[in-house]
């Protein structure tokens, strides 16, 4: 998330804090707006007179919260940071406290709900997914950036933070992180659930999956995972989850394999090499490695007899998305392949896409998004070339370096090294399409029609003229409208959009879960 989520780095700037009044203390989680700058807070107002605040998608907590002070229902408090001072003027009713923010004479909303402390150890029994009447699923799993419990509705694609109201009851707002609205209410009892949305009360029942601590190797790397077993005795056709470019551990990938659990099929997600209890160094890795060591994994899942050896696929999504083709063009033991938010250009290419796209979202003048994406494309020019045009690229950096858009890119000083690492050439440079015409296996391509990552719409004819081109036999492009680069329905990829976002492409689980079972790998 901190790729999408807008907000300022906020500085812990100690100070005094007037006690808070009875009703005011406790822990509260909602959001702030105002202007370009948005935000997901955890502010904790203490009966002692501290009151503090954290920001999970910056990985600051305890930062202080000034001039705190209650007049009956009204409640003030200041968050001081680099860009200026955050001023919070709200009303304490029925446990929110909701009111106008302000930065810089720029107005905006926030709306805080009351919940008890932030504790993952609470929520992580509770993950899974829950089958209710009709076989509707829902799955409860975490967000990638940081543990925050969230739940996905995969028929509808409807999904929502959770936060706790007791130690067995949870509720989520109206939009994904802001509960302003509050919409849903989930109680646990054992392996129950009694969920309450849009005035309507159904019992789910907990799916007995289970899940066993795996490694395997990939030469000297060994690679540390969970695999997700279905309910029933198997063998059981199964999924291999490849990894996104960020190195969130193996938990951010809980939605796909429970997702998958859930229609029968075994799903193996494990942390990236360098992430979590995998050792090596992903950074340093080419995509050939990181797609050796998913076929790593499926050589442990083939000699399982649980599995079915000659029904194991590869997922993956965004830089996954180009590690599962691969995979399975390295190893004629993939089934199938699911690539999500793919590119079908090099990365260098895909990087002045996304500035230009960020700056124009930013609100950002048509000049600046120019100018802006010009410099990103001698940057990555500088990359590709093994830093042919260095002299045309340091220009550029201090004619630029005090423009507004500076503060989007990354500026190089006139200390730059004369080429790049070998590393990150190899990286920019990578073009998955000659790999793609040596694919066999059947394979969908799920993109967004709104992604601000990938050029899509270049992507889908290249992906489709490669596969035609090469006689490939079962290969899909689909294109799902309003979709975001996460899949998620939107109509601008990134900033807030994301704090107030309510659902998954609506088609995307359904329509997968069909091409999954016209195929075999789904019975149920």
């Amino acid at each position: 998330m901190k790729t999408i989520l807008g907000g300022i780095a906020v500085l812990a700037i100690a100070s005094a804090a007037h006690a808070a009044a009875p009703g005011l203390a406790g822990h509260w989680v909602g959001t702030y707006g105002v202007g370009n700058d948005a935000n997901f807070l955890r502010p904790h107002f203490g009966a002692d007179g501290k009151a503090t605040v954290d920001i999970p998608a910056f990985e600051k907590k305890g930062l202080a919260l000034d001039a705190v002070a209650r007049r009956g229902s009204h409640v003030h408090f200041a968050l001081p940071g680099p860009d200026g001072v955050l001023q919070f003027d709200g009303k304490l009713q029925d446990g929110l406290l909701s009111g106008k923010v302000s930065l810089n004479g720029k107005d905006g909303r926030f709306a805080f709900r009351r919940t008890l402390a932030d504790d993952p150890a609470r929520h992580q029994p509770l993950l899974g997914a829950y089958e209710f009447p009709g076989k509707r699923v829902v799955v409860l799993s975490e967000w990638g950036d940081f543990p925050q419990m969230f739940y996905s509705d995969m028929s509808s694609g409807r999904y929502a933070s959770m936060f706790a109201e007791s130690p067995n009851v949870y509720y989520a707002g109206a939009g994904n992180l802001n509960p302003a609205v509050r919409e849903t209410t989930m109680r646990f009892d054992g392996d129950k659930v009694v969920w309450q949305q849009a005035g309507k009360k159904e019992t789910g029942r907990r799916l007995q999956f289970r899940s066993e601590e795996v490694t395997f190797r990939n030469g000297d790397v060994t690679l540390s995972g969970t695999l997700v077993l279905p309910e029933g005795k198997g063998p059981f056709p199964a999924i291999v989850l490849t990894q996104m470019s960020s190195p969130a551990p193996r938990g951010a990938y809980a939605l796909q394999a429970y997702y998958f659990a859930a229609h029968g099929m075994a799903a193996l997600m494990y942390d990236k090499r360098g992430v979590g209890k995998s050792s090596g160094e992903f950074n340093k890795a080419t995509m050939e490695q990181l797609a050796d060591d998913a076929i790593a994994g499926i050589e442990l899942l083939g000699k399982r007899s649980d599995i079915k050896a000659d029904a194991i696929g590869a997922w993956g999504h965004s830089q996954g998305g180009w590690l599962a083709p691969l995979a399975a063009i390295r190893s004629q033991k993939v089934a199938f392949v699911i690539a999500q938010a793919a590119s079908a250009v090099p990365p260098a290419e895909q990087e002045v896409y996304r500035i230009e796209n960020s700056l124009r979202a930013q609100g950002f003048s048509e000049e600046e998004v120019t100018a802006g994406a010009a410099y990103q494309e001698k940057l990555m020019r500088w990359v590709t070339s093994r830093g042919a045009n260095r002299a045309e690229l340091l220009a550029a950096a201090r004619a630029g370096e005090t423009a507004r858009w500076a503060s989007q890119v990354e500026i190089v000083p006139d200390t730059l090294k004369e080429k790049p690492s070998e590393t990150s050439t190899a990286f920019y440079s990578y073009d998955p399409l000659p790999d793609l015409k040596k694919l066999k296996a059947p394979v969908v391509y799920i993109l967004g029609e709104k992604d601000a990552f990938v050029p899509v719409h270049k992507s889908a004819k290249l992906f489709q003229q490669t596969l035609d081109a090469n006689g490939h036999k079962d290969h899909q492009i689909w294109m799902l409208p309003r979709a975001a680069h996460g899949l998620w329905e939107t109509d601008v990829d990134g900033g807030s959009a994301y704090i107030n976002s309510t659902h998954w492409a609506r088609e995307h689980y359904p329509r997968m879960t069909q091409w999954l079972r016209e195929r075999g790998f789904i019975t149920h």
